[in-house]
């Protein structure tokens, strides 16, 4: 039994391809503002004129496109998330067999998960600083959760040794 090979008008390739890209978190994530998460038909037609795809099949006056024109698309704007212009991906994708380009796809939606999921963490944490004026010139910087670790007469000693090191530099 031969698997009817899906074939798409312009509207709907426009469709599942916002779907695809959706499925792989990508709709959002251009870097370029002037550059469209999801194309539309103009856009389409642009990057066949370019290469980017292979032309439709013509029924009647009709083009139909294929599932291989949705793979296409999605690897084009996958690379362009990355900051990648049409010139570089043009060349990155000739070419390329379909599962090459879901290769292309799972690839760059792994690194952009990955980028989401550092950035969400809080890899910096600000701090929050105490500064407690002693006299005119000097002053004692302390986070402001600082807790010291040390038994008093030991960090009395060190507070007294930085003094003593402040006042052997002024005296040079």
């Amino acid at each position: 039994m031969i698997a009817e090979r899906k074939s798409y008008s312009l509207d709907q390739l426009c469709q599942e391809v916002a779907r695809m890209l959706k499925e792989h978190a990508l709709m959002d994530m251009q870097q370029d503002q002037r550059v469209s998460a999801a194309p539309d038909k103009r856009t389409i037609r642009y990057y066949t004129t370019l290469g980017l795809l292979d032309r439709p099949e013509i029924e009647g006056r009709q083009a139909r496109y294929s599932e291989r024109h949705v793979l296409q698309i999605v690897s084009v704007k996958a690379l362009q998330s990355v900051a990648l212009p049409l010139s570089e991906v043009q060349s990155l994708l000739y070419g390329l067999t379909d599962d090459e380009l879901i290769h292309v796809i799972d690839n760059v939606a792994e690194s952009v998960r990955v980028k989401q999921r550092l950035l969400r963490k809080e890899t910096f944490k600000p701090k929050r600083w105490r500064e407690i004026t002693i006299e005119p010139g000097l002053k004692i910087l302390a986070e402001e959760d600082w807790h010291s670790e040390l038994d008093e007469p030991l960090l009395h000693d060190r507070v007294k040794a930085a003094l003593d090191m402040l006042k052997a530099d002024n005296t040079r």
